[in-house]
């Protein structure tokens, strides 16, 4: 649909482009400023007309091509003006009278007025992708949380079955929460883990294990060894289907522990959406530093 600039509006721009310009100069800038094509600029020489005729040819050109877009930046850098451009050789009485009156019929600077416009619908376009996330996320969520609960109750894996789906799940909680993440790998020197992820600037190794019973001493001091020839900044996530042996935690609740241990009641809880995974690990962590307990269960959020 074309763009018609009403009739008094477009008459005042005309009035301005006399009274606001005096050196051609100026006025081509100012057109150039405007987005105004040189080719149209060009169609209407100073030496066939004057700047009261070419500013209407080329807003009339401007409405019949629909660049809607120039027209409003016309609008908008004479909206901005103050005064007259050439002061030196006009009425800057008059130029500021009209550049009054004009601001009164346009009423708001149309670039602003389209930037918040813009800014309104990116506003809206971003909220309702968030709340289409946030529906998918749930649903997701919700999948992983019945998938766990089915392991729960099915015999028909293995514990060392039940281990793998066991990482699945995690690694795709992982991804749920936006966080850096790996998958299973092995390094160079064959050693398994069983996943990794990145949060709050710290690397944390993960280890996954769906056994009968409590893991025991064993079972940590193993992944401990694997915490320990790795980085300073590297610590360790033991996630337990079945929890954990007391003496276990115990013995690795000591100084500058490097552990922290989840068991399959906190993940159902972050999976039934009781709890978020960040919320979690920031309990988990304060746990740690303050009180040394690697154990810290999530329902005493």
């Amino acid at each position: 649909m074309r763009k018609k600039i009403n009739y008094e509006l477009k008459e005042s721009i005309v009035s301005l482009s006399g009274a606001c310009f005096w050196y051609w100069n100026s006025f081509h800038s100012f057109l150039d400023s405007c987005g105004v094509p040189k080719f149209l600029q060009q169609k209407y020489p100073k030496e066939a007309y004057n700047k009261y005729q070419v500013m209407r040819n080329i807003l009339e050109h401007l409405e019949e091509s629909n660049k809607i877009e120039v027209i409003n930046a016309i609008i908008s850098n004479f909206f901005r003006l103050r005064n007259a451009v050439d002061r030196d050789a006009l009425d800057e009485k008059k130029a500021k009278q009209l550049l009054s009156e004009f601001r009164g019929l346009v009423g708001n600077d149309p670039i602003e007025k389209e930037i918040e416009r813009r800014k309104q619908e990116e506003s809206r376009v971003n909220y309702k992708t968030a709340i289409d996330e946030h529906i998918s996320q749930r649903k997701r969520l919700e999948d992983l949380n019945s998938f766990f609960t089915s392991l729960i109750t099915t015999t028909e894996y293995t514990p060392q079955q039940r281990g793998y789906k066991l990482e699945d799940i995690f690694c795709d909680l992982l991804q749920i929460s936006e966080l850096e993440y790996s998958r299973p790998y092995k390094t160079p020197d064959g050693e398994q883990i069983d996943g990794h992820f990145r949060y709050e600037k710290f690397d944390y190794l993960i280890e996954s294990k769906w056994e009968d019973g409590p893991i025991k001493q064993k079972d940590l001091s193993i992944f401990d060894g694997k915490i320990k020839g790795k980085a300073q900044s590297t610590r360790g996530l033991f996630l337990a289907a079945n929890g954990f042996d007391e003496n276990a935690v115990v013995k690795f609740s000591g100084d500058s522990p490097r552990i922290i241990l989840m068991t399959g009641e906190d993940l159902a809880m972050v999976l039934n959406g009781r709890v978020l995974f960040h919320d979690a690990m920031k309990a988990k962590i304060e746990a740690i530093v303050r009180y040394g307990n690697i154990n810290f269960p999530i329902r005493s959020i």
